[in-house]
């Protein structure tokens, strides 16, 4: 009986390391692939200078 139980088991995890997956791995390209990421997000690029934009003076016309 013990030997029958032992070639059963022995069958039984045989059987299911049959259907063993491979390694984790994210769908889609890998330049589509955003994570893991670094944390904190490293700052943006500095925005280049630009000259102040001034509003024209609007003279008030009296109606």
């Amino acid at each position: 009986m013990t030997r029958a139980a032992l070639a059963a088991l022995a069958v039984l995890l045989l059987a299911a390391a049959c259907g063993k997956v491979g390694p984790v791995r994210a769908p889609g390209p890998p330049s589509a692939i955003t994570y893991p990421r670094q944390y904190p997000a490293p700052e943006p690029p500095p925005r280049p200078a630009t000259e102040p934009t001034t509003r024209p003076a609007v003279e008030s016309t009296p109606q």
